[in-house]
């Protein structure tokens, strides 16, 4: 029985070794991936060189056919084509690679389950494109970077992305971003996702002619979000800094927007954490439909229409905003429970430093907003926490925004970065029935609280066209309380 047993065992053992001598030599179905045990790819101009079988070489093309880990060194011109089966997972491994596509994608991801892309420790990579696509299959390859499967990017080396035709890194379905440095200078899209795009580490710099950052599903309006858990950011946009069709969340991390049409767009927007500085000639923050090519404005006659689904939240973080349009714009609610938010608004009257279009309150943190007074708007009744808007003369940039309470003692300082004539301030020290002393440039004001909110304007009328200003020449006198009909925002229209 003894030796029965044994050569049942003998034979299944050589069974199982004569099918591991069939699968391709590194390639390991496991997720444990390492460079110990990968692949290695040594591209050599128009060409590379690779002992597996899984890696077919031809006219500047490596392309993969199983999973396993890959690392890749040296130069091609030409692209690396990953073509494995819809249930593989496959690692490349970027040691000191530069890839170079003429008309194509330099890393192309046609089949798989998940890839992932990762930098080693203290090694430079560089994948560029520097011509106009030419498709080799049915699939509309537009970025140096493409895939068709979830895509992780990661490691501990830099990877530089250049594209002088369309985007920079391109997922068809997830793309995530846990760790690396990453220099990004591309004509359209600096990071797009179509399911989501979620961030958890990592510095970048991302120059780009249309979004930095973009998350958009066409298929189902659930996908297409875009979280920011931590990671240092910096962004020079030519359309918006962070774009997303659905949802943008922001926990943590530094972000930069230096530049952009819109800084930061979504049909909602969360921030619950990190440190946020956006310029932005139009709207600095846009809850809006979240469709993109924002640049191109919208309806004049929607302008004051509610958008379902549409939120601006801020519960934590510090957000500096400077924005030649809205400085936060919500074409639904917008709601201020924490953190530590400054807005630098417009200063033509046509648009607000605070503009909401459903219900604005606030419940804590500290707010301060400064721009033109021609729509100014304050938070309404629900509010917990006390606010104050004035109206003053007109007050140059960088003029102090100091708010005391009864006993002189300094409340809030701000310095706006451009001219203003309204200023809202909020924090929690401000409660009703108390005595405070507000300057703004060479204004002061000294406000005693009837209620939680302090100068919200008294419209008059029905549509907002028709609604004229309750004070003359469309400006607050300092300290005038009020609430607007039951049913009409609280903003001041032009004069």
């Amino acid at each position: 029985m003894k030796k029965k047993v044994y050569m049942l065992l003998l034979a299944l053992g050589t069974i199982l070794l004569c099918s591991c001598q069939n699968q391709p030599v590194s390639e390991s179905k496991s997720d444990g991936q390492t460079e110990e045990n990968s692949v290695e790819i040594d591209l050599t101009g128009n060409s590379a060189e690779c002992t597996s079988k899984a890696v077919e070489v031809s006219e500047g093309k490596v392309r993969i056919t199983d999973e396993g880990t890959y690392t890749l060194s040296g130069t091609l011109e030409g692209s690396v084509i990953i073509d494995a089966s819809n249930t593989d997972k496959v690692e490349l491994i970027l040691k000191n690679a530069e890839i170079n596509s003429a008309d194509f994608a330099a890393i192309y991801v046609l089949s798989a389950d998940k890839v992932t892309i990762t930098t080693e420790e203290e090694t430079q990579n560089s994948l560029s494109n520097s011509g106009e696509y030419q498709n080799i299959d049915e699939n509309q390859v537009d970025g140096v970077v493409f895939s068709k499967a979830d895509l992780t990017l990661k490691g501990e080396g830099i990877l530089n992305i250049q594209a002088s035709y369309g985007h920079g890194i391109v997922s068809k379905d997830e793309l995530i971003f846990s760790s690396g440095t990453y220099d990004i200078t591309v004509a359209s899209h600096g990071i797009t996702g179509k399911d989501c795009v979620e961030i958890t580490g990592g510095a970048y710099s991302i120059t780009a002619g249309k979004d930095g950052i973009h998350a958009e599903n066409k298929d189902d309006s659930n996908l297409g979000y875009l979280h920011i858990g931590d990671g240092e950011f910096t962004i020079n946009a030519g359309d918006d800094g962070i774009h997303s069709a659905s949802q943008v969340m922001i926990a943590g991390g530094k972000v930069d927007i230096t530049n952009s049409y819109e800084g930061i767009e979504g049909l909602s927007i969360d921030i619950t954490g990190g440190d946020i500085q956006i310029t932005a000639s139009d709207d600095g923050m846009n809850a809006a439909g979240g469709a993109d090519g924002s640049s191109t404005g919208g309806k004049e006659e929607d302008i004051f229409a509610v958008t379902e689904g549409a939120y601006i939240q801020i519960s934590g973080g510090t957000v500096s905003v400077n924005a030649s349009g809205d400085g936060l714009d919500s074409n639904g609610d917008l709601t201020i429970s924490g953190g530590k938010t400054y807005v630098s608004g417009s200063q033509e009257g046509s648009n607000g430093a605070v503009d909401y279009n459903g219900k604005g309150t606030i419940t804590g943190g500290i707010f301060a907003a400064a721009g033109a007074s021609g729509m100014a708007q304050n938070f309404q009744e629900a509010s917990t926490q006390g606010a104050i808007l004035i109206s003053t003369e007109q007050q140059e940039a960088q003029s102090s925004v100091v708010l005391y309470d009864s006993e002189g003692k300094e409340l809030l300082n701000w310095q706006p970065l451009k001219a203003y004539s309204s200023v809202l301030v909020s924090c929690p020290e401000i409660k009703e029935d108390g005595t405070y002393q507000l300057s703004a440039g060479n204004s002061s004001s000294e406000i005693t609280m009837t209620g939680l909110i302090y100068g919200t304007e008294q419209m008059q009328g029905g549509a907002m066209g028709e609604r004229k200003a309750p004070f003359e020449g469309g400006q607050m006198p300092e300290g005038q309380p009020g609430e607007p009909p039951e049913g009409q925002d609280n903003r001041m229209p032009p004069a």
